[in-house]
């Protein structure tokens, strides 16, 4: 996983590093443009939503205050009227010992506080609470209903709203006013109202707090709340701190602002309550016109940076065309930039710089014709003196050689031994001396032939170099192993020169052993063949390696065995002009292995 992880971030960042210049300046801009903006406009979109949100609120806890003011006012009229009654002679009178005859008076003016049908109750109640006379629009079960509501009576001697209570699909409220004698409480008053709203009133409620808010009703221990329709649940409310607004979640995760107040003279609150979505209306919009100006202008920017790019990288793009040109020799291509900024400055240099290399190029280029031709006179000189030294060399060579064979022949039976020795030592050491002078001319005259390429046998080719190099090296004991040897393209003397040396070289380093093994074979890959000559004789020391394919470096003694150490320099002179590599491995009395390699 991490390493798939720092593989992907490589490509990332190295598909970022191979876009040119005139691609990377506009992204760049753009993706400045971009941070700006997200940060002008995140910014931007938290203060207008702050705002927005505490102007809400504001208008909430102004809206709130209102209504509660205004509902405080339409009770005082109700709690007046109640007191009134409850101040009245007769239901002062009746409440007192032997004030029964006052019945009937009293009645009629718990009649009258029943003013339309959502009054559906008055009562009167002695100091003991218990009933007097009652006043109800249907029947008696009425009343019963509201038997088991214990109700906070009032302390002091003014009238007050009792809490909300709901029986059966109903909600009502009590009035209570005290009836007082001689300063002192006598009874109670009790009037029971039907909670309820028209259709019209909740739309006038509506349009006054708006489509998307809601008003509650409640007592204020929080015992019940309503929307003027149904009991509803509320949120718990703290009534020591009303002056703000709070926040909450509603069952369906949506965020509401509220405000609630308490009605004076009652134990009630109202609270007003609106979505903070419909707050942030404004915000959401100034943050929809935030992105589509901001898109404006990245675009704008993207295409401004462009064109700024394309004018920067435009002189540029000619500056890198005319250093390939010059890089490829053609020197007659200046840089046709105008301007006095540092892109003309760039280009004024550059084509100065391009007539200076030039002229050096012309200078080179005429010493190394002159070198050239010294050299070439140098090398048929050296070509000259070789061929003279190998035929002045090969005279004397050959008169000892021949009087070397006189000897032999015709004296004899008059030589001892000793003379038959050296004249066995001269011969031998004549012939070693014409085999060095041959390979160093062939070694020389490598550098001066010519290539001559064509298809190879390699196959065949290896086969007829064991066929001839076998007999005389006493090949008939040693184990050939011949693998595929794939066919190239070459000159076939020399390719035939290199399997020559390799092959002679692991016949005789081999040859001291009981059961010596020479393996060939080869392996390709898409871009060359590589071919090897393995053997299992003395081998030789890996640190000494470097010497192996040098003119006259030997690893043995020439006592030990014969050669004259060339004949790998030969081989890796000839790899070179074909384009190939040389090399050897092995180890001390485990064998070597000789590896070349050509083109594919």
């Amino acid at each position: 996983m991490v390493k798939n992880k720092s593989l992907n971030k490589r490509r990332m960042s190295f598909s970022f590093r191979s876009l040119s210049l005139q691609q990377r300046l506009p992204l760049l801009i753009s993706m400045l443009l971009l941070a700006i903006m997200v940060t002008f406009s995140w910014i931007s979109y938290i203060g207008v939503k702050t705002a927005a949100l505490e102007t809400g609120k504001e208008r909430l806890r102004s809206l709130a205050s209102q209504l509660s003011v205004m509902f405080s006012r339409s009770t005082q009229s109700i709690l007046a009227a109640t007191q009134a009654t409850a101040n009245h002679e007769s239901v002062i009178k009746v409440l007192q010992p032997g004030g029964s005859e006052f019945r009937g008076q009293a009645l009629e003016e718990l009649q009258k506080l029943r003013l339309d049908s959502t009054w559906v109750l008055v009562e009167l109640l002695d100091i003991n609470r218990q009933l007097v006379i009652y006043s109800e629009r249907d029947s008696a079960h009425v009343k019963s209903r509201f038997d088991s509501l214990q109700q906070a009576f009032p302390l002091n001697h003014l009238a007050k709203f009792g809490k909300i209570y709901q029986l059966g699909d109903f909600m009502y409220y009590p009035i209570i006013a005290p009836v007082t004698h001689d300063n002192r409480v006598t009874g109670y008053l009790v009037r029971w109202r039907l909670l309820a709203a028209s259709p019209k009133a909740l739309e006038q409620f509506s349009q006054l707090i708006g489509t998307k808010a809601k008003l509650y009703f409640g007592n204020a221990d929080g015992s019940l709340w309503t929307n003027m329709t149904n009991v509803v649940s509320y949120q718990k409310i703290d009534t020591g701190n009303l002056r703000g607004s709070f926040e909450y979640l509603d069952a369906k995760g949506e965020k509401l602002i509220a405000a609630a107040r308490p009605i004076a003279n009652t134990s009630w609150l109202i609270s007003v309550e609106f979505p903070e979505q419909i707050v942030l209306q404004m915000a959401n919009r100034f943050l929809r016109q935030l992105i589509i100006i901001g898109g404006i202008l990245i675009i704008v920017g993207i295409l401004i940076a462009w064109l700024m790019s394309r004018s920067l990288t435009k002189p540029l793009n000619k500056l890198m065309l005319a250093a390939s040109a010059i890089a490829d020799g053609q020197y007659s291509s200046p840089v046709k930039v105008h301007g006095n900024d540092e892109l003309g400055k760039l280009a004024s240099a550059f084509n100065s710089m391009a007539v200076q290399v030039q002229n050096a190029r012309q200078d080179l280029e005429n010493k190394v014709i002159e070198r050239t031709v010294q050299l070439e006179a140098s090398n048929r000189e050296l070509e000259s003196y070789s061929y003279s030294i190998s035929h002045d060399l090969r005279a004397p060579l050959r008169a000892i050689i021949g009087f070397v064979s006189v000897l032999e022949d015709e004296y004899t039976n008059k030589l001892d031994p000793e003379a038959k020795r050296i004249t066995t030592v001269i011969k031998d050491s004549t012939m070693k001396m014409g085999q060095l002078i041959d390979d160093l001319l062939a070694f020389s005259r490598l550098g001066r032939n010519e290539i001559v390429k064509t298809n190879i046998n390699t196959r065949e080719m290896v086969n007829e170099i064991i066929n001839e190099l076998a007999p005389v090296n006493d090949g008939n004991k040693i184990e050939w192993i011949i693998r595929p040897l794939p066919g190239i393209y070459g000159d076939a003397n020399m390719i035939r020169q290199v399997w020559t040396n390799l092959i002679s070289n692991a016949i005789k380093y081999s040859g001291n052993k009981e059961k010596p093994r020479i393996e060939t074979g080869a392996f390709i890959d898409k871009e060359q063949a590589t071919f090897f000559v393995r053997d299992n004789g003395v081998g030789f020391d890996e640190k000494y390696k470097g010497k192996l394919f040098k003119v006259f470096q030997r690893l043995h003694r020439s006592s030990e065995f014969e050669g004259t150490g060339v004949g790998l320099a030969i081989v890796e002179k000839i790899i070179s002009k074909h384009g190939g590599k040389v090399w050897a491995e092995g180890a001390a009395a485990k064998g070597a292995s000789f590896y070349f390699s050509l083109p594919a």
